[in-house]
């Protein structure tokens, strides 16, 4: 709970900080235009339905990848999985803790580390890979667009970089054998230095059994990917769906201002300069990347967005990919953690989670 609170804090001062820097000095924020946007039209909800689908195809990606695993999992249960990680994922710095959290839960309901550990690595490739191809696809027309914006041009070669590095990385950690085999070798020898004490030498004898049985169940579940193409193409598919619907969470605040025609060219401005944005938003180094994300974001769509409507739009934005997520991922967390789930470490076996029964 101590965590939470700090994790809060720092989310509020970083918040503060942001409104109070649009405000005086990004053009203004219009609580007339807010209040419009959440409360009056159907822009908001249809931001809101955005995010819901993106949601919606991810836990579906999750449920067939389990599934696919010859591992049990309800539809329901694979998208606590996708809220969990996204709460996760925006209180610890560069969204850091969203997939280890939810390798946790999957453990909870029945699905063991190891092949959720192959599952989430999949998905990332997946999803990464999709923000990729629409940037790419995006690639030119983004760069006549921020062509005027060069420090805005600058950051998404980086993030484009970084992002495809990441990709090659992953791709060669899930499917290529001798790769995982090194890093896990590493891993297996640190945990093998604990053995030289007779205190702590059965607890990593344990450990290193467990290590090994939870790698071979990795090893297994990537294999099994791969001997499954259309399954392959299905999950890549609901990927462009889930990170498509993600991207296009600016485009309700736009609309609701009226500043485009919302013709089709219009929509794939706004496609090309936000997938170029994520690539670099998501490595920034605050919880969950706010106040930096939208700092990013603000000197992106400076490139097509007017001065004095810049601002607002980054705050609905910023409520609709950070603030509204938060509360529900909240919610759930500690639906879940009313119902009694505890992470205990006990001697001689493994951490178990345990739940009250209902």
């Amino acid at each position: 709970m101590k965590k939470f609170a700090i994790y809060a804090v720092i989310i509020g001062i970083v918040s503060v900080v942001m409104i109070y820097l649009l405000n005086y000095f990004g053009g203004g924020i219009n609580l007339n235009d807010l209040y419009f946007f959440f409360l009056k039209s159907w822009w908001g909800l249809i931001g809101i339905g955005l995010m819901l689908v993106s949601w919606i195809t991810d836990a579906l990606n999750t449920y067939i990848l389990v599934r696919l695993s010859k591992s049990k999992i309800s539809f329901f249960r694979s998208l606590k999985a996708t809220i969990i990680s996204n709460f996760f994922g925006m209180i610890t710095p560069s969204s850091t803790g969203g997939q280890p959290m939810q390798i946790v839960y999957l453990n909870k309901v029945g699905v063991s580390p190891g092949i959720s550990t192959s599952i989430l690595v999949f998905k990332f490739i997946a999803w990464q890979g999709a923000i990729e191809m629409i940037a790419i696809f995006e690639l030119r027309r983004a760069i006549v667009l921020l062509n005027g914006v060069p420090s805005a041009l600058s950051l998404a070669i980086i993030g484009f970089i970084i992002s495809s590095s990441i990709i090659v990385l992953m791709i060669l950690f899930n499917f290529n054998r001798k790769v995982y085999n090194i890093f896990f070798n590493v891993i297996r020898k640190f945990i093998a230095l604990f053995k030289f004490s007779k205190k702590i030498r059965p607890k990593a004898e344990w450990l290193l059994q467990r290590f090994d049985s939870e790698i071979e169940k990795y090893s297994d579940s990537a294999k099994n990917f791969t001997q499954k193409p259309h399954i392959l193409i299905l999950v890549f598919i609901l990927s462009i769906v889930s990170s498509g619907t993600g991207l296009l969470l600016v485009l309700p605040t736009i609309a609701s201002l009226s500043l485009f025609n919302n013709g089709i060219q219009e929509f794939l401005d706004v496609l090309a300069i936000q997938s170029l944005a994520t690539l670099i938003i998501y490595y920034s180094p605050t919880p969950g990347s706010t106040g930096t994300a939208e700092g990013e974001f603000y000197l992106f769509f400076s490139a097509i967005v007017p001065g004095r409507y810049l601002a607002t739009i980054t705050v609905e934005w910023g409520i609709l990919r950070y603030f509204i997520p938060l509360i529900i991922g909240f919610i759930v967390v500690l639906f879940e953690s009313l119902r009694g789930i505890k992470v205990t470490p006990e001697k001689g076996k493994d951490v178990i989670i345990k739940e009250k029964s209902s």
